[in-house]
């Protein structure tokens, strides 16, 4: 398996694009081999080592907050997503792939860096130059696997709100550090500037101060240097065994962190993969329900709207009318769902190109919308009548039946028949864009929501006897109108995807229409011909 998936991101490599991966190889081997010079120039008394070991330390924090500063980007070059339908375990898979991440430009140019270490062993013998060498592997191994584990604890953050909090607190450091991390530079060589005194501070490479040295010596970035340094002096087999056993152990510790976050990513997605397709689709719709700009502000003030009614109604002597509260917001609901498919804009194309995907749509927005309006305005109606003990309970619990199951079933009906397309959602960043003006729509279905809100207090008699007609019509709506509705969205998904393309209704009437008369009999086609003739 790793046989494979090493061939797998070689041919990524040989086969991908090239240019920016080109770019970092040239910056990180001339960045590289000015460390190496360094290490170089060290012999002759040029620079002290020290510096070496600045330049190893500043490498090793690229590799830890690299992903902090693009935390939204995964550098893996051989996506997760792939490997979610392979029959392996997600264990085995994860220790497969994870001695891939060790092949890469990053590496390539750390290795180059990391090699200064040999540099400065040199001196000491063919003994040092081999401890170097062991302490090059090592170190790089810990810096690799430390740059992988934060990038992959960076992606599991920002899943969470912590994650975002994160990426926003980075973002804003980042930023800062761009427009004022050359003060404290300018501060040093200018040091005085604002008393008129301009002379510059000329900068020295001298030896830096020794609680300095020693701190870089004693974080992990340093290990590698540190027993390079004593291969060279002879300091003997525990100075240069140690750094070197800590980092392997170190670094063994930050895979298996790295595999196991892996496992966690592969078994998640796994899960959304073999989910059902309508649970995919709810799970997605209330999501989009949430995220969505347009979206967001329809639902806050369907709900928000009955809600504000009922406290108007409870400051009155009218508490009777409280449970009313329940049809309402599934009417209400109702009217802010019946643009859906123009919402969603071009991303029908997904829907329309998988099999069998058509049906589970329509089923799951409309379980979606029972989630969110249809089984909460019954719970609301019911609760009020056992509030107030209204005399008109029965029927508003009823109503609530018959209005949610209205809603539930022609707001995906309408989104289809009377499209309001407007921005598209991947254009879309604020609700005050244009995303279509459904008026029609809603006008549409709020005297059918309404009627049917009405009919169990009117039709039903008695209290049991109006629940349970809502309960009857229901069950007659919830099984005709969705069975309608993918038949027209296979008839005409392929037209609307046009006329959101092109964000023009009036294409997809040209359409139709266009299509009627190419499906015109024959026969009358002929006899209009012969008619035009002269």
């Amino acid at each position: 398996m790793t046989r494979a998936l090493f061939a797998l991101k070689l041919g990524l490599f040989r086969n991908g694009p090239h240019n920016e991966r080109v770019f970092c190889l040239v910056t990180g081997l001339i960045l590289a081999a000015l460390v190496i010079s360094g290490a170089s120039l060290t012999a002759h008394g040029v620079i002290h080592e020290d510096w070496i070991a600045v330049a190893l330390t500043v490498w090793g924090g690229m590799w830890l907050f690299g992903p902090l500063a693009q935390p939204r980007h995964d550098p893996s070059v051989i996506s997760r997503e792939w490997l979610r339908g392979c029959p392996l375990r997600s264990w085995r898979l994860a220790r497969a792939l994870s001695w891939t991440e060790l092949l890469g430009i990053g590496p390539l140019i750390t290795l180059a860096c990391l090699s200064s270490l040999v540099v400065l062993a040199a001196p000491g013998g063919t003994t040092a130059v081999a401890a170097a060498m062991a302490a090059v592997a090592a170190q790089l191994y810990l810096l690799v696997w430390a740059g992988k584990t934060v990038a992959a604890l960076v992606a599991w953050l920002l899943q969470t709100r912590a994650g975002m909090t994160l990426a926003a607190v980075q973002t804003a450091i980042m930023l800062a550090l761009s427009f004022a991390g050359w003060v404290p530079v300018a501060a040093w060589l200018l040091p005085r500037p604002g008393e008129g005194d301009i002379a510059l501070v000329t900068p020295t490479a001298g030896r830096l101060p020794e609680p300095m040295t020693d701190v870089l010596a004693a974080s992990p970035t340093g290990w590698g240097y540190g027993a390079a340094l004593a291969a060279r002096d002879g300091a003997g087999a525990g100075p240069v065994l140690l750094p070197l056993a800590a980092l392997l152990t170190l670094g063994a510790l930050l895979q298996l962190c790295w595999i196991a976050l892996t496992v966690r990513a592969l078994r998640r997605l796994r899960d959304v993969y073999k989910r059902q397709q309508v649970a995919a689709v709810v799970s997605r719709e209330l999501v989009t329900w949430l995220r969505d700009p347009a979206r967001g502000v329809e639902l806050r003030s369907a709900w928000l709207t009955p809600l504000l009614m009922a406290l108007i109604i409870a400051s009155t002597d009218w508490s009777w009318a409280l449970p009313l509260a329940g049809p309402a917001a599934a009417v209400f609901g109702a009217m802010i769902a019946i643009n859906t498919y123009a919402l969603d804009g071009t991303a029908l194309w997904q829907l329309l190109t998988t099999p069998g995907a058509i049906k589970a749509d329509v089923r799951g927005r409309m379980v979606a919308w029972a989630l969110m309006f249809g089984l909460p305005s019954i719970a609301l109606a019911a609760v009020l009548w056992a509030a107030t003990g209204s005399p008109l309970g029965g029927a508003a619990v009823g109503g609530a039946i018959t209005a949610a199951a209205a809603g539930c079933a022609g707001a995906p009906l309408l989104a289809l028949v009377m499209p309001a397309v407007g921005t598209d959602a991947r254009d879309r960043i604020h609700p005050g864009q244009q995303a279509g003006d459904p008026t029609g729509g809603q006008m549409t279905i709020f005297p059918v929501a309404l009627l049917a809100a009405i009919l169990p207090g009117v039709i039903g008699g008695p209290w049991w006897g109006s629940v349970l007609f809502a309960v009857l019509l229901a069950a007659v709506v919830l099984g005709v109108i969705p069975a309608l509705t993918v038949r027209l969205l296979q008839q005409r998904g392929t037209r609307l995807l046009e006329a959101m393309a092109t964000r023009d209704t009036a294409f997809l009437h040209a359409s139709a229409r266009t299509k009627s008369s190419l499906n015109r009999p024959s026969d009358t086609l002929c006899h209009s011909r012969s008619g035009a003739t002269p």
